[in-house]
């Protein structure tokens, strides 16, 4: 039997043909248009190496673009208005952590900086998301840097301290001129820690028996990472009037009653400090006495 034999030309031409046909795709722009994307509508993004912020439609055209001096922090928004909110990475060198931010931008269509506040400090960095609510003001995430001794305070377990400690804070921002404003609005994580750890802190007690508060010993693996809770994402509902954010170390979400001004919890956790086996938090949810339900109510007739 005869054996038959391709030419080396002919192989390498298939080769060639095949390879050509690889090249041959697209290599920018709209590679694929998934299922449910046929819709009309615009793509919002910013990479997180460019301080450019891209806005495209659902066939890969490019529609508008922003320049900022800033990296991404990893947040924009194109508001009603056609003016872009965006946060940008101040490169922070006491908070080496992904997702940093520290600036708050808003810029106008025509790429002008219509509004900016700066959060970055040796202690308090804005991080992760932003989120504009209707009233104009902007919920921000801002990381909080604790000493060793603070920490020990609340009960945290020795052992899994390194040389700080990152502490969570929300605030409601309202812009001011062109660089200010007033936080109108804040939920601090310090205020809501519970541990049975240490006995002989004010916060000692059942964790399982108190759900609307944090063991500030949860994650205590997480040894040599401060960053403990890692708060990803905020969100706000209107309808609800309640604020929604996300944990990526706890795989948790947690719902916050924004209806409670800053004011109103100060003045009554003074008052309730005063009583013993109280737990207040943000939101209303307490375990009280009738003495503390009249006292409540004396406050909102006097405030509301």
């Amino acid at each position: 039997m005869t054996k038959k034999y391709f030419p080396i030309t002919f192989l390498m031409l298939v080769f060639l043909c095949i390879s050509l046909q690889g090249f041959s795709q697209n290599t920018i722009g709209l590679i694929q248009q998934g299922n449910g994307l046929e819709q009309s509508g615009y793509i919002l993004f910013a990479p997180i190496a460019y301080n450019k912020t891209y806005l495209i439609d659902k066939c890969g055209l490019l529609v508008h673009s922003w320049d900022s001096n800033y990296k991404p922090g990893l947040s924009a928004y194109l508001l009603p208005d056609g003016n872009l909110l965006r946060s940008g990475n101040t490169q922070n060198s006491s908070f080496n952590y992904g997702g940093s931010g520290g600036i708050i931008e808003k810029i106008d269509w025509n790429g002008n900086v219509i509004w900016s506040y700066l959060i970055s400090t040796d202690s308090l960095l804005q991080h992760h998301d932003i989120y504009p609510m209707p009233n104009g003001n902007v919920l921000a995430l801002v990381w909080q840097k604790k000493t060793v001794i603070q920490v020990l305070q609340e009960g945290r377990d020795s052992l899994t301290i390194t040389d700080h400690f990152l502490n969570e804070k929300i605030i409601e921002i309202q812009p001011v001129g062109l660089d200010s404003a007033v936080i109108v609005w804040e939920w601090n994580l310090w205020d809501h820690f519970i541990q049975d750890y240490d006995s002989t802190k004010e916060n000692y007690g059942s964790v399982i028996d108190h759900p609307e508060l944090f063991n500030i010993n949860h994650q205590i693996d997480v040894v040599n990472n401060p960053d403990w809770l890692h708060l990803n994402s905020v969100f706000y509902s209107p309808a609800l009037n309640q604020i929604i954010v996300s944990s990526r170390t706890n795989n948790e979400f947690y719902i916050l009653d924004h209806s409670t001004s800053t004011l109103k919890r100060h003045l009554m956790q003074e008052e309730l400090e005063e009583k013993e086996e109280i737990y207040c938090t943000d939101g209303g949810i307490l375990k009280y006495t009738i003495e503390v339900v009249l006292l409540i109510a004396n406050y909102l007739v006097n405030i509301l």
